[in-house]
């Protein structure tokens, strides 16, 4: 197949692109909010004021991934929380990180060191087009794009993979220039720091980006050692970004990097060996789940290896150990100009993918020792790494045949892709199909245990919640469940016992204590309610809800003048909820009229 055939034009290749990524996300628009969207999302004040973002809390908020939560914000001031336009900008980002790995792969073939002049097989077109479709059809991407809050890994992997294109073409640039200093190399190497810096502010995984850098350009240019060092050391710089960003915050490191929040994380103590051997058969996961995507799974319960020994750990090890020496055997042979070009650019992809893994994958430990949005960014390097093993298959010759099997390939993960969000669809899908999957973890049972009391399925939502806390009985938010669910029975004693218990596994539970007032109030035993609800307010003093029940409770004890005090700070906090002010005129009422 000639390499000025209509497959080679750009405009459809982009095409493309974008029309298997809509086909592949078309039934998403619609999944709900769910998991970390709660804390990050829907119950998350800063980001509902746009304003108030942009000049006083947004920065503070969270420093080290404040753009992400930027379009977050932008996405809030221009649809609320209706969720279709934050799947539409998750959508958006990831069909521009496809369309830049496309780029990135088409200008590393026209580097120095893998030009081919008069090459007419059309790997350089064919190559990058594969790599972008995987990249984009693939259905272990559906985590990282669907999962509303994981666009801070997509949006931080669009601006990684921009910035290294703008290197890429800033040094091709160079090179052609005559002039040392000439204004479009200068101009695009502006734009890869300047979207280096954006994906540090993004996400923490863009740490790993200058390493990728100076892989580049040891890989592909050709210059001194001085001139490369010109070019390298401002790239280099931007490696402080990420870890000036930590300075000041409290928390370690795996937290910060981790993306559950506490309410709904099992924590674990995990040393940094262990964590490193349960990463070598979490890594091989990985990479299983880009070869044959079967049994995705939003929450695996993965065990955790105490062993380099154990079997698991040990022959994962050696898998990575052969992968990564045949990187650096392609890399070695790849020097000799005789050798298919492939082979470095086979080297590179393996090599993007152990670097970029590097940061959630090995000795910083986090509580989830895997997710699958954690291989989105790695998956560039390894998808642009299997298209040109496929060209290799296929003798570096762009035949009908491989134009043929690439397409089925692409359809069928794309169908994969499509089937897997249905399965995102709506909370009782995909926890339902977590707890098939992990079923001896208590997290996924407590979860659909949720989605069911949502659903108004009591019964079966309090049978999910006792599994929950017999699989982690030290857990509050279980509990706290159970104890809800026997309110809305008026089981008031049953829910008293089991709200207890979440309030004695976690005493700054506020949401457990607020439950525990309310069902101690529903009982009359109003002394006992308004100590809950003090302690809930000790824990969220800008809660107006607490404050107006603490009033209701004051009414029920014939005091209305402080009933009324109550009332008016929960108006004062919430002026938006005609309820308080209602409540607020017939304490006043009331207490005049005595």
């Amino acid at each position: 197949m000639s390499n000025k055939s209509v497959w080679s034009r750009l405009p459809l290749h982009l095409f493309l692109i974008a029309a298997v990524g809509v086909i592949a996300y078309s039934n998403s628009f619609h999944v709900p909010f769910i998991f970390d969207d709660e804390g990050s999302i829907t119950s998350n004040n800063v980001i509902k004021d746009l304003h108030r973002f942009l000049y006083d809390d947004g920065y503070l908020h969270n420093p080290r991934r404040f753009l992400g939560y930027l379009t977050v914000a932008l996405n809030y001031r221009f649809g609320a929380l209706d969720v279709t336009g934050y799947h539409v900008v998750n959508l958006a980002i990831h069909i521009g990180t496809g369309v830049l790995t496309y780029l990135l792969a088409r200008l590393t073939l026209s580097t120095p060191t893998l030009r081919r002049d008069g090459d007419d097989t059309g790997t350089s077109w064919f190559i990058p087009l594969f790599a972008a479709l995987l990249f984009v059809a693939h259905p272990v991407q559906t985590q990282a794009v669907t999962y509303v809050i994981q666009r801070l890994a997509s949006l931080a992997t669009l601006f990684f993979v921009a910035s290294i294109a703008s290197y890429a073409k800033a040094r091709l640039l160079q090179d052609e220039s005559s002039r040392p200093f000439a204004v479009k190399p200068i101009c695009f190497y502006v734009l890869a720091l300047a979207t280096a810096g954006c994906a540090m502010k993004t996400k923490e995984i863009a740490f790993t980006l200058p390493f990728v850098v100076v892989l580049y350009e040891f890989l592909f240019f050709r210059m001194t050692a001085a001139k490369k060092i010109l070019f390298l050391l401002p790239v280099a710089l931007t490696v402080l970004i990420v870890p000036l960003s930590l300075l000041g915050t409290n928390k370690p490191i795996g937290q910060l990097i981790s993306d559950v929040t506490a309410v709904t994380r099992v924590d674990s103590e995990l040393s940094r060996l262990d964590y490193l051997f349960t990463q070598f058969p979490v890594i091989a996961t990985y990479l299983r789940l880009l070869v044959l995507p079967v049994g995705q799974n939003l929450d695996y319960d993965f065990p955790v290896y105490h062993s380099l020994a154990s079997v698991p750990v040990l022959g994962s090890l050696l898998l990575l150990m052969a992968l990564f020496g045949a990187a650096l055997l392609l890399w070695y042979r790849s020097r000799d100009t005789r050798t298919a070009p492939e082979f470095r650019l086979i080297a590179f992809g393996i090599l993007w993918f152990f670097i970029t893994i590097s940061v959630e994958s090995s000795v910083i430990p986090i509580a989830d020792v895997i997710f699958e949005h954690r291989v989105y960014l790695p998956s560039v390097g390894a998808f642009i790494a299997l298209a040109a093993v496929f060209s290799i298959c296929f003798k570096g010759a762009v035949s009908r045949t491989a134009v043929a099997t690439a397409g089925i390939v692409v359809l069928a993960l794309t169908a994969t892709s499509f089937a897997r969000n249905q399965v995102w669809g709506s909370e009782l899908s995909l926890w339902g199909d977590a707890v098939r999957k992990s079923p001896q973890k208590a997290r996924p049972h407590y979860n659909l245990a949720l989605a069911l009391e949502k659903a108004g399925r009591l019964d079966e939502s309090l049978q999910q919640a006792l599994i929950a806390t017999r699989l982690s009985p030290k857990e509050a938010n279980p509990y706290n469940l159970i104890g809800t669910i026997f309110g809305k029975k008026g089981d008031y004693d049953r829910a008293i016992a089991a709200l207890s218990q979440a309030v004695k596994l976690d005493p700054a539970l506020a949401e457990a204590q607020v439950n525990l007032g309310d069902a101690y109030r529903l009982k009359r035993m109003l002394p006992q309610a308004m100590e809950q609800y003090q302690a809930a307010m000790k824990q969220r003093p800008t809660d107006a809800s607490i404050y107006h029940k603490i009033g209701i409770t004051f009414a029920l004890q014939q005091n209305l003048p402080k009933a009324a005090v109550f009332f008016q700070c929960a108006a004062s906090l919430d002026p938006s909820t005609p309820q308080y002010r209602l409540d607020l005129m017939r304490a006043q009422a009331g207490a005049q009229a005595k």
